[in-house]
C-alpha cells in the first residue's frame, strides 16, 4: 500500500554508494516482480505469447542473484508472504477487482483473438540484469504467468546456494526483513516503502530494486540507501519510533510539507490526537498478525498462496486467494471444473485442525466486492471415499496413457466433461477445443483455447495444492490413511511448474491425449454418460482420405490406405 510521500519525502536524506552493510535481506515477492518486470523489456505488451517463460524467469533469477553476489555482497535471507493479516482483506479485495477489470478490459480489446508474438521471442533470449531504464507498465496488458512466485520459489530452494537462505514465513515478508535486519543489521532490498516505517536498529538500511546499479565492469553494486538511524538523527528523530511517528503524520494528512510532518512527529501531535487510527495504524505496519499457531517450519515446504490456507484452515472464515489466471471472462471462471480437487485438499486439513471445517471463501476473477466464492467442504467422513474415487481416476489414465505427461492432460479433460455434465450443458469446451487439434484447425489465439488452457493449469495447480497439503498433514503426525497414500503415490509424477501447459506449448500438450490414447481412456472412465461417449469417439473417428485421381492397374488389387489418425488402431479397451 505504502505511505504517501514519504519514499519522495525521505530521499533528500538518503546516500548513494556501494551498498554497505554488505548483508542483503532480500524481500521475496518483490524480487519476484523485479525479475517478472527485467524480463518483460523490449516485450510486446499485450500479446500473452511474449510473457516470460517460467523458465526464462527463474534463470533470470539466479543469473541476478549471482551477480550481486560477484560484486561482494552477502545474501542473509530471502524471505516470501506465507500469510497475510486480515487487515489486508480490503486491499487485496480492491487490488483483485482491479486484476479482473484489466482482464475484461483486455478481452474487449482482443475479443476475437490474442495478439500474436514474435516466433521464439523466449528461446534462451540473455535479459538485462541492471537496464539504464526502468520498464514501462502502460497499456492494457495480460495478466503474468499465473505461478511465476511459487516457481522462482522453487528454484530458489533447488539452488545449492540460496536454499537455505529462502524462506516463505508465516506473515509478510517485509515485517521478517525488517526484523532480521534490526538484530543483525543489514540492508533490506525491496519496492515497498513500507519498510521506511519499521525500526531498523542503528544498522539497518533500505534500498529499494529501482535505484540498484551496476557499474560498466560488473563488479560493484550501488544504490540509494535509506539508513534509518542516519535520518533520523539529520531531522532530530527519536531512532526508536520517529520514522513510524512521521510517516504516521503523512497518513493522517498527505498534503503537508515534510517540515510541518516533521514538527508534528516531534511532539507525536498525531498520535495523541487519534490513539484509535494510530493503534490501526501501528498494528497495519509495525506489528501486524501473524499465524503463530502453527510453527515456521510448518510451511517451509508450501507455496505461498497454499501455506496462507494451510494457516488459516483453524479460522471462522479460511479464505483461499488462487492465483490469478488468463481466461475468459465471458465464461465461468476456469477453477471451476477442478474444484472437487481442492475440495478434497481442503477435507484434508480437517485432519490438522481436528474440527470441521464447513466452507471456504476461494477468491478467483471478482467483478464486485465480495467475501469470495464459498465451497462447501466434505465432512472428514467422506475424504476416504472421495480420495478413493480420484485415486481410481488417475490409477486408470496412469494405465491406459502411453506417456506420462498425458496423464494430467487428460485428467484435465475428465474434470471439464464430469463440470459440464453437472451443469446440464451438451458440449465439454475441451472436446470442442481437441476436435480442433485432430481436425488440425486449433486456433492458439482464440479465447475458447486460452481459456480450456486455463482449466487445465487450474486443474494442475489444484492437484498440486492436494499433494502439498497431504504432505503437511502427514507432517502433523498423524499419518495419512492407506486411500491417501495411494492417492500420494499416484502424485509423485505430477509435472513440476514449467513443465505446466502454457500458451507456448497447449497444442503439443494437447496432443499428447491424442497421441497416447487418452480419448479412448476417457470412453471408458465415461462410459456412463451417454452424451459424452460419441463426442469421444467422433474425435477418434479416422480422417477420411481424399480419392486420387490417378487411375490403378486393375490387374493390382487394391492396397488399403494408411490412416494417419493415430486412434485408427487403438485397441477398444481403456
Amino acid at each position: 500500500m505504502g505511505i504517501p510521500h514519504l519514499r519522495k519525502h525521505l530521499e533528500p536524506y538518503a546516500q548513494r554508494g556501494a551498498i554497505q552493510p554488505s548483508s542483503l535481506v532480500i524481500d521475496g515477492p518483490a524480487l519476484a516482480y523485479h525479475i517478472l518486470n527485467l524480463c518483460r523489456i523490449k516485450t510486446i505488451k499485450n500479446s500473452p505469447f511474449e510473457q516470460p517463460t517460467y523458465e526464462l524467469l527463474s534463470r533470470t533469477t539466479l543469473e541476478w542473484l549471482d551477480r550481486v553476489r560477484s560484486c561482494g555482497l552477502t545474501i542473509s535471507r530471502i524471505f516470501f508472504d506465507g500469510y497475510l493479516p486480515t487487515s489486508k482483506t480490503h486491499e487485496r479485495t480492491k487490488r483483485l477487482m482491479k486484476t479482473s477489470k484489466e482482464l475484461q478490459g483486455f478481452h474487449r480489446k482482443h475479443v476475437n483473438g490474442l495478439a500474436h508474438g514474435r516466433p521464439g521471442w523466449n528461446s534462451n533470449r540473455k535479459v538485462g540484469l541492471f537496464p539504464e531504464a526502468q520498464p514501462s507498465q502502460n497499456g492494457v496488458s495480460p495478466p503474468p504467468p499465473a505461478f511465476f512466485v511459487p516457481s522462482i520459489i522453487d528454484t530458489l530452494r533447488q539452488s545449492e546456494h540460496y536454499a537455505s537462505q529462502t524462506t516463505v514465513v508465516p506473515g509478510e515478508a517485509d515485517v521478517f526483513c525488517a526484523q532480521y535486519v534490526r538484530e543483525h543489521g543489514g540492508t533490506v532490498l525491496t519496492s515497498d516503502s513500507d519498510l521506511l516505517v519499521h525500526n531498523l536498529g542503528p544498522n539497518g538500511s533500505v534500498v529499494f530494486f529501482s535505484d540498484i546499479e551496476c557499474n560498466p565492469a560488473g563488479t560493484e553494486i550501488t544504490g540509494l540507501q535509506f539508513k534509518s538511524a542516519d535520518i533520523c538523527e539529520r531531522l532530530s528523530l527519536q531512532p526508536e519510533d520517529g520514522l513510524s511517528c512521521l510517516a504516521f503524520e503523512l497518513v493522517m494528512d498527505p498534503h503537508i510539507t515534510l517540515e510541518q510532518a516533521v514538527s508534528k512527529a516531534k511532539s507525536k501531535h498525531s498520535v495523541v490526537a487519534y490513539p484509535g487510527a494510530h493503534k490501526e495504524f501501528t498494528e497495519q505496519y509495525l506489528s501486524p498478525e501473524t499465524a503463530s499457531q502453527i510453527p515456521v517450519e510448518a510451511s517451509v515446504t508450501l507455496d505461498p498462496r497454499i501455506s496462507e490456507i494451510v494457516l488459516r484452515c483453524r479460522d471462522e472464515k479460511p479464505a483461499m486467494y488462487l492465483p490469478f489466471l488468463l481466461d475468459s471472462p465471458t465464461r465461468t471462471s476456469a477453477w471451476e471444473s477442478s474444484k472437487d480437487i481442492r475440495q478434497l485438499a481442503y477435507a484434508i486439513l480437517q485432519t490438522v485442525t481436528g474440527s470441521p471445517i464447513p466452507t471456504v471463501a476461494e477468491f478467483r476473477r471478482l467483478d464486485q466486492p465480495s467475501a469470495g466464492t464459498p465451497v462447501k467442504v466434505p465432512p472428514i467422513s467422506e475424504v476416504e471415499m472421495d480420495a478413493a474415487v480420484l485415486e481410481d481416476v488417475l490409477s486408470s489414465i496412469i494405465k491406459a496413457v502411453k506417456k506420462p505427461k498425458a496423464v494430467w492432460m487428460t485428467l484435465s479433460v475428465y474434470q471439464d466433461i464430469v463440470m459440464t455434465t453437472s451443469q446440464g450443458k451438451v458440449q465439454p469446451l475441451s472436446l470442442k477445443v481437441l476436435q480442433q487439434a485432430v481436425d488440425e484447425k486449433l486456433d492458439t489465439t482464440s479465447w475458447e483455447s486460452v481459456h480450456f488452457l486455463a482449466q487445465c493449469q487450474a486443474t494442475y495447480y489444484s492437484l498440486r495444492m492436494l499433494q502439498q497439503i497431504m504432505e503437511h498433514a502427514a507432517s502433523q503426525g498423524k499419518g495419512l490413511s492407506p486411500a491417501l497414500k495411494e492417492l500420494q503415490d499416484c502424485l509423485t509424477k505430477l509435472p513440476s511448474l514449467p513443465d505446466f501447459p502454457t500458451i507456448f506449448n497447449f497444442p503439443e500438450m494437447l496432443q499428447l491425449i491424442i497421441d497416447n490414447k487418452g480419448l479412448s481412456c476417457l470412453t471408458k472412465i465415461c462410459a456412463d454418460q451417454d452424451d459424452m461417449v460419441p463426442q469421444l469417439e467422433a474425435i477418434m473417428q479416422p480422417k477420411k482420405q481424399p480419392k486420387s485421381n490417378k487411375r490403378k492397374n486393375s490387374q493390382e488389387p487394391e492396397a488399403r490406405p494408411r490412416s494417419n489418425n493415430p486412434f485408427a488402431l487403438l485397441d477398444a479397451e481403456c
